[in-house]
């Protein structure tokens, strides 16, 4: 990755936040195209409720596909944990369990 795109994201992230970004920030935001980098900070200035940790926001927000038109959602955590463990007793893989409970919970 050249570093000016590295100096780039730094630069964005500093904007949107007011921070530089950790070391594990800017690893997490290197591979992607710098147009959703910005998409994913919008997204993190949005935010009604303020960030406390940067890196699981943009993790979440990168797994979960989040664009700024759709906001982030509360979500009980411990259910999900249950819900993730059901299938991988079930003999769906870590991956494919989180995918389901996720899909389900955007379903409704």
């Amino acid at each position: 990755m050249e570093s000016g795109n590295v100096s780039a994201i730094a630069t964005a992230y500093q904007i949107a936040t007011l921070t530089y970004p950790s070391f594990e920030a800017i690893e997490l935001l290197k591979p992607l195209p710098f147009e959703r980098v910005l998409e994913l900070l919008l997204i993190m200035r949005q935010s009604p409720r303020p960030v406390k940790s940067p890196v699981n926001f943009l993790r979440r927000a990168i797994n979960e596909n989040w664009s700024p038109e759709t906001m982030p959602e509360k979500v009980n955590r411990h259910i999900e944990y249950i819900e993730e463990n059901h299938y991988i007793k079930k003999g769906y893989t870590v991956d494919q369990a989180r995918e389901i409970v996720q899909s389900r919970r955007r379903e409704g």
